[in-house]
């Protein structure tokens, strides 16, 4: 595991090999956030609509959720 340097303005060089195997381009930009103590880099897309598809894909198929959205609707009518 390489260590790294933190330059007095913060910023960090990640090693060129971690920058390929997880698609951090040059220049680029990152999201880095914190989860359980730990900094956690994530590569932003540069195309947000090309980045963002299927972030709301649900297991469960569109017509399965409308089907019981209709279904649910029909039953509080019939109150």
């Amino acid at each position: 595991m390489p260590i790294v340097r933190i330059t007095a303005k913060g910023q960090v060089v990640i090693p060129a090999e971690f920058r390929r195997k997880h698609g951090l381009q040059t220049p680029g930009r990152a999201l880095i956030t914190e989860r359980d103590g730990q900094l956690v880099i994530t590569p932003v897309a540069s195309d947000p609509v090309t980045g963002s598809r299927g972030i709301l894909r649900s297991k469960t198929p569109l017509r399965e959720v409308q089907k019981r959205h209709r279904e649910e609707e029909i039953g509080l009518e019939d109150r």
